[in-house]
């Protein structure tokens, strides 16, 4: 873990592991949040693409790689700040208007790419040295950034090398540029002690704007301009004694000093990101996604990371987000199939919202009987109560499987009923319903454990429950590992609520997230036992639906029914796909003589 980074950055598994989208999400919400405490101003953070043109910022907003990991995401964070930096403190008119400027200064229109290189070097000092002093919380980033683009080993050993010891241009340029490594030789050329003074680098902050910085520059460009001239013969190397022979090759030197080049000019290499990637971040960055750490104590214990979607909003479906989204088209009809189960269960269900009122009369005390006072002067039994029932409120969780072997005829049926419940639920005040869908998605050879909150009563409405036509049964299986993740969002049962979970499932759980996580066989059936204990500690009641099938793949029936049995206990119950309508009924004659409250 990067030691500047490591204060906020949730740890992976792998330093080299580039990050997911939940990681590269909430990298670009810090450095965003970063940026605005260091400018004061909002300036955009995006991913970098192809079609964005120059990496350098254009003074409104920054790009950054998405190709981001433990071990580069400091530097990574330190060129976000730099380039905000830029935003802040460099006036970009200057840099616009530079061929006028250099006119104005006399002949010095030739040295105008010199000049620019310059010019950027004493900026990024300059403005550099603001935010070292207005923010020292942010050095470590700075320090990461330089040490990637200016200090490394090929730098080091060429500065005291004999190469770039000529009296020209290239050799000046490659020792300015480094003129502040501890490596540096101020006596590898002539006047390098003169203009490492005259950038005074202690003072720097005595450059109060982006001109000051261009008339440094034009000073050192004519110094060594001047200089150059002078030299009637071809230049001749200077103090070759101090030099290190065994140093790198002037090829291999010259590749670092290209990019040391490149930086200045802002030509920085970033990776491109996917129109699809950029889509799916803004989607997440829109959403309400977070993860939940779950670990499964088998032989190796092992932290398997579920990525929580609180509803399904339209970006997320725009972005197909982890691919298990897809057009709704052909699911209307099931919607629709869905609602009018719905209207008429709740024809049976209006029950529930009706409150029962029972006079007794008669009384020794209580409130008085406005009917029975005219006897007051003889009897005392004038008074009366007035009692109340209703049905108790009920909150009910389904969860439903959302894995590939779900496909097809189960989960349209599943969807029809889950929907008819969703509608119940939308015209009951003493309902209240969250649908949860596990499944599992991302890149083919990296697995995420997924627990999508579909639906929420409480909060969304009929066109959000419609949404669920949008989702796509596919992924694997990792059962216990998103009813774990889901445990805090199933309330507790108590006098005054009956809590309930329903699940709905046809298979085995098996899931493997291509990092070294694996989720089956035993261990995987007896964490998820683990799990419904716990809820079941909660005095949540828990009824498990198991949904045959005909496609059993490898896995036998009879192995795969004993295993939903030991998962589940005495809440598994087994039904056929056809027949899921049977779900419904049994849940409506439940909530019908549930305790009653007064």
């Amino acid at each position: 873990m990067s030691n500047t980074s490591a204060y906020w950055l949730k740890e992976t598994r792998d330093p080299k592991e580039k990050f997911d989208l939940i990681e590269l999400a909430n990298t670009q919400r810090a450095i965003t949040n970063f940026i605005k405490i260091m400018t004061g101003d909002e300036i955009p953070v995006e991913f970098y693409s192809n079609n964005d043109g120059d990496s350098m910022t254009n003074g409104k907003s920054i790009t950054i790689s998405s190709l981001i990991n433990e071990r580069n995401i400091d530097s990574i964070v330190g060129l976000a700040l730099h380039e905000a930096s830029h935003c802040k403190y460099t006036d970009f008119s200057v840099l616009k208007r530079i061929t006028n400027h250099l006119a104005m200064k006399g002949n010095l229109l030739g040295g105008k790419v010199m000049i620019s290189i310059f010019l950027n070097f004493i900026e990024d000092r300059r403005i550099d040295s603001l935010v070292y002093k207005a923010a020292p919380g942010y050095q470590g980033y700075y320090n990461s950034m330089y040490k990637r683009y200016f200090y490394n080993d090929v730098v080091d050993k060429g500065l005291k090398s004999n190469n770039y010891r000529e009296e020209e241009w290239e050799s000046y340029l490659f020792r300015i540029i480094n003129i502040f490594n501890k490596n540096t030789d101020l006596e590898a050329l002539d006047k390098l002690k003169e203009i490492y003074n005259l950038i005074d680098l202690k003072n720097i902050d005595r450059l109060k704007t982006t001109k000051d910085s261009l008339d440094v520059a034009c000073e050192m460009y004519s110094l060594i301009a001047l200089h150059i001239s002078k030299q009637k013969v071809k230049p001749q190397k200077r103090n070759l004694k101090n030099t290190d022979a065994k140093g790198p090759s002037k090829e291999k030197i010259k590749g670092a000093f290209r990019k040391q080049e490149e930086f200045l000019k802002g030509n920085i290499h970033k990776s491109n990101t996917p129109k699809t990637l950029k889509q799916q971040l803004k989607a997440v960055s829109e959403s309400k996604i977070s993860t939940k750490s779950v670990n499964v104590e088998d032989e190796f214990s092992y932290n398997f990371n579920v990525h929580i979607i609180d509803g399904i909003s339209d970006s997320i479906i725009n972005a197909n987000l982890y691919g298990i989204f897809n057009n709704i088209k052909g699911r209307e009809q099931d919607i629709s199939k869905g609602i009018n189960l719905g209207k008429k269960l709740l024809r049976k269900l209006r029950i529930r919202n009706e409150q029962t009122t029972l006079d007794s009369h008669r009384l020794k005390k209580g409130k008085i009987d406005p009917r029975r006072v005219y006897a007051a002067e003889f009897i005392d039994d004038i008074f009366k109560k007035t009692d109340r029932s209703s049905f108790k409120p009920i909150s009910l969780h389904v969860s439903i499987d959302g894995s590939g072997s779900m496909e097809g005829p189960k989960w349209t049926n599943t969807l029809i009923n889950t929907v008819a419940l969703g509608y119940i639920s939308l015209n009951m005040s003493n309902i209240d319903l969250t649908i949860s869908i596990r499944t599992s998605g991302g890149e083919q050879n990296k697995q995420i454990p997924l627990l999508v909150l579909a639906f929420n009563s409480k909060k969304h409405s009929i066109n959000d429950l419609k949404k669920l036509g949008y989702f796509r049964a596919s992924g694997l299986t990792p059962e216990g590992i998103c009813l774990s993740a889901l445990n805090n969002y199933i309330p507790k049962s108590s006098y005054y609520l009956d809590s309930y979970l329903i699940n709905m499932s046809d298979g085995y759980p098996i899931f493997q997230d291509g990092g070294g996580g694996i989720y089956k066989g035993e261990e995987a059936i007896k964490h998820t036992s683990k799990v419904i204990r716990n809820i079941r500690k909660k005095g949540v009641e828990v009824l498990s639906y198991f949904i045959t099938t005909d496609n059993l793949g490898s896995v036998k029936e009879d192995e795969l029914i004993g295993a939903f049995k030991i998962m589940y206990g005495k809440a598994a119950s087994f039904i056929d796909p056809k027949n899921l309508n049977e779900v419904t009924k049994t849940l409506n004659k439940l909530f019908l003589v549930k305790n009653m409250i007064s």
